[in-house]
């Protein structure tokens, strides 16, 4: 293997040599009840390692979303997984958000060096055939899709308070950090601005475990028993599937028989 680069900062950067993924970052342009997303990423990939680029602006009417879905990409074990939420739109969109580490070239993602000043912080704005189809389709891991019991109205504020969060970040950069500044806990903090007695868990840390603590508190489906709930929440993709502009539907209406 390589060596890699370390990169230690008194300050996140905000120019540097990205890697393609985080070469631009989200423009919010507020309106009276809309808002305008410029490059809103839609990356393809040939390979893991080989991105096709590509960036679209959109418009999206804040009193139009619907729902609001937990993403848990399991990439390494049981208790490691990748969390994330999705948007839905009235008129059939989804509008994918993942806290990640903004990394540059000759930077690669480890752990133990994220809780040194070594990653700028991240809000990757995205089409789902980008954050989640590279999950199931290319890396092929193990993905859970879950709608929360959430109302269109704290939907849209749980929207609002991410994009606040991504002008902020355009403001202000922020280091990523494995304990306290990471995909899960930014996920909590919005959750904690909404309902202040949701606590911190183990579970939080242990990210692979983040749809179970959602379960416990109440904002997923009740009427069965988390285990059936997140074996049926598995994405499930044929070896031969494409990814096209069906994508999101057919992740949440599978063809039987696919394993």
């Amino acid at each position: 293997m390589g060596s890699q680069r370390v990169f230690l900062h008194k300050t996140p950067p905000t120019h540097a040599n990205w890697v393609p993924e985080y070469a631009r970052t989200t423009q919010v342009q507020w309106q009276s009840d809309s808002v305008t997303l410029r490059d809103v990423r839609n990356f393809r990939y040939r390979t893991r390692d080989d991105p096709i680029p590509a960036w679209y602006d959109a418009t999206y009417a804040l009193d139009t979303v619907q729902s609001l879905d937990l993403v848990v990409s399991h990439w390494a074990g049981e208790s490691i997984a990748h969390v994330f939420l999705s948007f839905g739109f009235a008129d059939g969109r989804y509008l994918a958000v993942s806290i990640e580490t903004r990394r540059q070239q000759g930077q690669f993602y480890s752990t133990w060096r994220g809780f040194l000043r070594t990653y700028a912080l991240i809000y990757v704005v995205a089409d789902e055939r980008d954050l989640i189809g590279v999950r199931t389709d290319i890396r092929r891991e193990r993905v859970h899709l879950y709608r929360l019991d959430l109302s269109p109205a704290v939907c849209r504020q749980v929207l609002e308070q991410y994009l606040r969060r991504v002008d902020h970040l355009n403001q202000q950069a922020e280091f990523y950090n494995t304990l306290l500044n990471n995909c899960t806990t930014n996920i909590l903090r919005h959750a904690r601005a909404l309902a202040p007695h949701f606590k911190y868990s183990w579970k939080i840390l242990a990210s692979g475990y983040a749809d179970a603590y959602t379960w416990e508190l109440g904002l997923l489906d009740q009427t069965r028993p988390f285990a059936q709930l997140k074996q049926q929440s598995l994405i499930r993709r044929a070896p031969n599937a494409v990814i096209d502009e069906t994508f999101s539907y057919a992740i949440r209406h599978p063809v039987s028989g696919v394993k």
